[in-house]
């Protein structure tokens, strides 16, 4: 999967959601998301659409942005999905600073 292909419809199937209540709400979290991966590894989408692996850490995202919109400080599930984030971008990044 390329991350040109995350668009509503599949992430609001990704997400299970069947309503269009959210759908502001998902259309930003996927453009935050897709940021949040170009600022981590220093570079484009246009650089990054050739690796199925970003596309699923912006999937990841994704659905940690939608199902938790509190920030938790020391909870360990949080912990391991930042772990598994930075594993699948780290590869990517040419932030070397």
């Amino acid at each position: 999967m390329k991350l040109s292909e995350l668009d509503l419809p599949l992430l609001k199937e990704y997400l299970r959601q069947d309503g269009d209540e959210d759908d502001r709400l998902i259309q930003a979290i996927i453009e935050a998301s897709k940021s949040y991966v170009c600022n981590y590894t220093g570079q484009r989408i246009d650089q990054l659409e050739e690796y199925e692996d970003v596309a699923i850490a912006v999937l990841v995202l994704i659905a940690e942005f939608y199902d938790n919109r509190t920030i938790s400080v020391n909870d360990r599930l949080n912990f391991r999905i930042n772990m598994m984030l930075e594993s699948l971008l780290v590869r990517h990044n040419v932030n070397l600073i």
